[in-house]
């Protein structure tokens, strides 16, 4: 019982069926490639095999007769799935496994895509709206085409699902320019447009338990975010291209880089109000790595207006919009 590929077309064929033990009987209810109709046929007719019992063909439905016309065969419709009481009970399922998804985030039976536990989802939903989040803001963060993302995990609750995890990022990621991805098909769409996923785990110590830290690289620069969850269900950004700061990660935000000079918050709060744009919170950071601010905003009307001026003021050296 075996799939239907290249490599196991007709590997049941003459030769093999001589090798058999005279009398066996032949069962196939997984590919009809899988055996040579005529090679079986004849090899019943000089009666070295005993029988077969087929449910599958190859075409289907088969249009020679002769090997199901053999007293031998018992032939079977392939259609079990068909049936009113096969229907009934996929159609239950499938009801059964939407419910679970939109309920509890259980995603079961999905095409190249890994089952959580039930007992697990609680403690792993927060980490994939992180792992979400992290990947849409880093996106918005690369003015250019994407090349290669990476995702290192922290922690053993990280590296126990980082399958899980990696594709809510890169479905967040990818979200920004596409309208039909999910976490199911992130990982076939950034193979689609050539984007390189590498993926890794540390031990090393940190300051928070579990950690997602996710680069977007392209052809002349890389962004780089971390983040983590505040007990017991709050994402929240921890670091910005390697400067430590910890901020929210939803609504609107302003993302800056800024010389590390007084003056940083009441040049960017003047350029603001004079647009109207009202600050819901202030996040700065400093480190090696230079000087980050992100800034939470209300939507307005003059938001990009102000962004754009906010680009020419002192001490600023970039600002960038994204929406979580």
């Amino acid at each position: 019982h075996v799939p239907a590929l290249p490599e196991t077309r007709h590997m049941i064929n003459a030769g093999r069926l001589a090798r058999m033990k005279k009398g066996v009987r032949i069962v196939n209810t997984a590919r009809g490639e899988l055996i040579d109709d005529a090679a079986l046929a004849a090899a019943i007719e000089s009666g070295h095999v005993g029988g077969a019992a087929l449910d599958v063909f190859d075409p289907e439905p088969p249009t020679d007769k002769r090997l199901t016309s053999l007293p031998q065969v018992i032939a079977t419709p392939h259609i079990a799935a068909s049936t009113t009481e096969g229907q009934e009970l996929v159609g239950n399922e499938t009801a059964l496994q939407v419910r679970d998804y939109l309920k509890d985030g259980i995603i079961r039976n999905a095409v190249n895509f890994p089952s959580v536990p039930p007992d697990d989802v609680p403690k792993l939903r927060p980490y994939l709206e992180l792992g979400e989040k992290l990947g849409a803001l880093v996106a918005q963060l690369l003015t250019e085409r994407p090349e290669q993302l990476s995702i290192r995990y922290y922690g053993p609750l990280m590296t126990a699902y980082e399958n899980v995890i990696g594709s809510a990022v890169l479905s967040g990621a990818l979200a920004q320019t596409a309208d039909t991805v999910t976490s199911v098909n992130a990982r076939a769409m950034a193979a689609e447009r050539g984007i390189e996923v590498i993926e890794s785990r540390s031990t090393r110590a940190r300051d928070f338990m579990h950690v997602i830290s996710v680069k977007l690289r392209g052809a002349k620069r890389e962004r780089w975010v971390e983040g983590m969850v505040f007990e017991p269900s709050t994402p929240r950004l921890c670091g910005l291209d390697g400067v430590p700061v910890e901020s929210q990660l939803s609504g609107t935000l302003i993302v800056m880089a800024n010389e590390d000079r007084p003056g940083v918050i009441g040049d960017v709060g003047t350029t603001l109000g004079r647009h109207g744009v009202n600050i819901a919170s202030f996040a700065l950071g400093r480190g090696d790595a230079g000087a980050v601010g992100v800034i939470a905003v209300d939507e307005t009307a003059a938001l990009d207006a102000a962004v754009k001026d906010l680009r020419g003021a002192k001490n600023v050296k970039e600002a960038l919009l994204a929406r979580l």
